[in-house]
């Protein structure tokens, strides 16, 4: 016994239903297709090496009994104090690498320039 119900607008009203979702996917999917921007490369820390011929003073500090004993011993020995000129400098070679790393990444010989 039919109590009233139209089943006529019931079938439409799931048709519609059905349209409306399998539409929905196809626009979300045209916009999920677009080029991505390209991302920047990334920037990394590096340790530059630069070999020079500096005019420069290095002090040391001795305990010798003759100065030609106290040339001998300074061989070997870090400076206590450096005084450098940087207009005068002369550079030879330049070496990157990584931040923290002996591995060499790139190196450029700067004598003939």
């Amino acid at each position: 016994m039919n109590k009233g119900f139209n089943f006529e607008i019931i079938d439409g009203y799931a048709e519609a239903q059905n349209k409306a979702t399998t539409a929905a996917p196809k626009a979300i999917v045209k916009k999920a297709v677009a080029k991505p921007k390209p991302l920047p490369p990334p920037k990394l820390y590096y340790d530059v090496k630069v070999e020079s011929m500096l005019p420069a003073t290095l002090t040391y500090r001795v305990l010798a009994e003759t100065p030609e004993q106290a040339a001998e011993l300074i061989k070997g020995m870090a400076p206590v104090a450096v005084k450098h000129k940087l207009i005068g400098k002369k550079d030879l070679k330049m070496t990157v690498y990584e931040s923290g790393s002996l591995m060499i990444k790139w190196m450029k010989n700067l004598v003939g320039r």
